[in-house]
């Protein structure tokens, strides 16, 4: 971990995460590649977090909000204290892998100024694993490099002049990574999964919760593209009418990448969390759609 002029400036977003945060950091502590500093941005009204960095962390660039930040805002508050060429994002309840950071760097040298890399579930349970195949079936590790749609900050890399250029976050939206995912690649710079750089998640949701979750962020995510894409009536009523097909669509995407991943079983064994949950972002995209559609 280099104190001045790092490399990469790695940036956790926290909220309530006094539980799982000292693990993370210590993943990221044991790191291959050691060119970097680690900045945590605490929104939470505790002093848990605050006295572990203290007490444990006392390297870590810590800033504790005053006020409570979504994901993406406090992000961004991390990048505005960083020092970093190479900007990496993650969260507190993810587990990186030894050679995670020295992946990414590798990608990013090789020219690709936005890097996505992969993710594994923490546990074993069947609905863990279930929400993991319904949420992050474009993430696994086994798949091949490719040219991913969504990029998620669960686990990615922005070089600097690419941030620089699409960012920041938008700090209001939980899908504010897809949209800064499109605008960098419209202003040139692409992004590319590179499945080595590993962390693992921990996925602590309930049936119910997954539900309400997946629906919820559906609505928000057709409105956030509906907007960036600039669509107009008809546009969002064609996908509203359509929206009985997605299900299928959707399924064969993430059985393709269970297979080609290796995890065949675990995507039959979990087929209806699958089902559940992408029943439910649909529902809740197709509201939006409709409601856009019909407004008069």
């Amino acid at each position: 971990m280099t104190d001045t002029n790092p490399r990469v400036s790695v940036i956790l977003p926290a909220y309530f995460s006094d539980d799982s945060i000292a693990q993370c950091l210590e993943a990221i502590h044991a790191q291959t590649f050691q060119d970097f500093e680690i900045i945590v941005v605490n929104s939470s009204p505790e002093t848990r977090t605050g006295e572990i960095m203290t007490k444990r962390f006392p390297r870590v660039i810590f800033q504790q909000s005053p006020a409570r930040l979504l994901p993406h805002a406090a992000r961004n508050a991390g990048v505005a204290l960083a020092k970093g060429d190479l900007l990496v994002f993650t969260d507190p309840d993810c587990l990186p892998r030894p050679e995670w950071l020295a992946s990414l760097v590798h990608a990013s040298g090789a020219g690709w100024p936005v890097v996505q890399g992969s993710v594994e579930p923490k546990q074993g349970s069947w609905i863990e694993r279930g929400v993991h195949l319904c949420k992050r079936f474009a993430l696994l590790k086994g798949l091949a490099p490719y040219t991913p749609w969504i990029v998620s900050t669960l686990n990615v890399c922005y070089s600097r002049k690419a941030w620089q250029a699409a960012g920041p976050l938008d700090g209001d939206l939980f899908c504010g990574d897809a949209l800064l995912g499109w605008r960098a690649a419209a202003l040139g710079f692409p992004a590319r999964f590179e499945p080595t750089a590993v962390i693992e998640s921990i996925h602590d949701a309930t049936f119910g919760g997954l539900i309400r979750e997946r629906y919820s962020r559906g609505q928000e995510f057709a409105a956030a593209r509906a907007n960036y894409e600039s669509w107009n009536r008809l546009r969002s009523a064609s996908f509203a009418l359509a929206s009985p097909l997605l299900l299928a669509v959707v399924l064969t995407r993430a059985a393709r990448s269970a297979v080609a991943a290796g995890c065949k079983r675990d995507f039959v064994l979990t087929f209806p969390v699958q089902i559940a949950g992408q029943l439910a972002w649909i529902l809740g995209e197709s509201r939006h759609y409709v409601a856009r559609a019909t407004v008069s």
